[in-house]
């Protein structure tokens, strides 16, 4: 692997691996080994997130990364074998029924596969039928009959579980318009990789913030900056990692990288990104307003270098850059999306291009920063 290739191994590695919120030790260790010989240094928090340094001096660049995945804890074991659950992160009831999960005990180091069920419509009345069946009616089954059998795998209260799936990656021939902005120009076709996984969010940004920090590293960029690639832990469960992570940086920028909503999907028209239209670059969420200067800075320099890149808006929901912008006396903030199908669910979707498009824009974006912009993006 040369150059601007970036590594997919990694990706499915960090997707396959087992970290729900406030568990993330083991894909931690993965993302420790893989940035450790590229960076100048690593630092820690004390909520397990991940800090590579590179470059000493100028603005601290801080590319944040979430870690940990939506996923589940154990609440109770019933005296039939069945487990209750409550969420970590956020869950939408109706994708559940049905799906596999793998648990980690806390006793051995096998991991216990369980399917998520609730009573079969055989024998439910037809009103019942009809509702939606919550989480807290729900139970995990791992084929076993008692609580004793339970406890025998190792399985406790409190310990962890995640969306039981397996990264892939599918190709396609897309046909699109060669001017999106012209309606009348002509189509043009388009070869595309899409991948399959859970952990998405946000797998695919911490792999983004190692991905240019190697770029960095191999390719030996010049650039005036002190850049901070970081795998932050419990995003999901309300930026907490970000907060600390940021607190030993005391970034002068900050870029949060996650998935974005694909507005492609029937059912969430009205969202301008898409996926496999570039990387995004958000105008705002429910967790920040983005430095304005910052963010025409970013699109400008997509412009210049010629990278696909599209607009963005949630109004609702947020990512690492809503902690990191109120770190110190502020930090001037933007937010870097992939958009992405089906998140928050055991299978996202989304396009390969887009990722790269990510890499080479942050690239591109460090190595125009120096002290007099980023002054000048706070500048009355």
């Amino acid at each position: 692997m040369t150059g601007k290739q970036l590594d997919w191994d990694l990706l499915e590695r960090l997707c396959n691996a087992f970290g729900p919120s406030g568990f993330e030790h083991e894909v931690q260790r993965t993302v420790r080994d893989y940035g450790a010989p590229l960076a100048d240094e690593v630092l820690y928090d004390r909520l397990a997130s991940v800090i590579f340094r590179k470059g000493d001096g100028g603005p601290k660049i801080m590319l944040a990364g979430h870690v940990d995945e939506i996923g589940f804890v154990i609440t109770d074991i019933e005296k039939n074998g069945f487990l209750r659950f409550h969420q970590l992160g956020g869950w939408w009831d109706q994708t559940l029924l049905t799906q596999e999960v793998v648990i980690r005990p806390s006793k051995g180091d096998e991991k216990i596969i369980g399917v998520i069920g609730a009573p079969p419509p055989h024998v439910l009345s037809p009103e019942a039928r009809k509702k939606v069946v919550t989480k807290d009616k729900m139970f995990i089954d791992i084929g076993a009959s008692s609580a004793k059998e339970v406890r025998e795998l190792g399985i406790r209260v409190g310990d962890p579980a995640v969306p039981y799936s397996e990264y892939r990656t599918m190709r396609r021939k897309r046909v699109e318009k060669a001017d999106a902005d012209d309606k009348d120009s002509e189509e043009v076709t388009r070869e595309v990789t899409l991948a399959v996984a859970k952990a998405f969010d946000d797998r695919i940004g911490v792999f983004i913030a190692l991905q240019v920090l190697r770029r960095l590293a191999q390719e030996g960029i010049e650039h005036p900056n002190t850049v901070y690639s970081v795998s932050t832990t419990q995003e999901e469960v309300g930026l907490r990692g970000a907060r600390t992570a940021a607190r030993v940086i005391m970034p002068d920028v900050g870029f949060s990288l996650d998935v974005d909503i694909s507005g492609d999907v029937p059912g969430v028209e009205g969202l301008v990104q898409k996926m496999g239209k570039g990387v995004s670059i958000s105008a705002g969420d429910g967790s920040m307003i983005p430095n304005p200067r910052l963010r025409a800075f970013v699109l400008d320099v997509a412009e210049e270098a010629g990278i696909r890149h599209q607009p963005a808006f949630l109004k609702a929901g947020g990512t690492d850059a809503g902690v990191i912008h109120l770190t110190g006396i502020g930090a001037p903030s933007l937010f870097i999306g992939i958009p992405t199908r089906h998140i928050h669910s055991h299978h996202g979707i989304l396009d390969l291009s887009d990722v790269e498009s990510a890499v080479d824009l942050l690239v591109e974006v460090i190595k125009r920063l120096d002290a007099d912009t980023v002054t000048s993006f706070t500048e009355v």
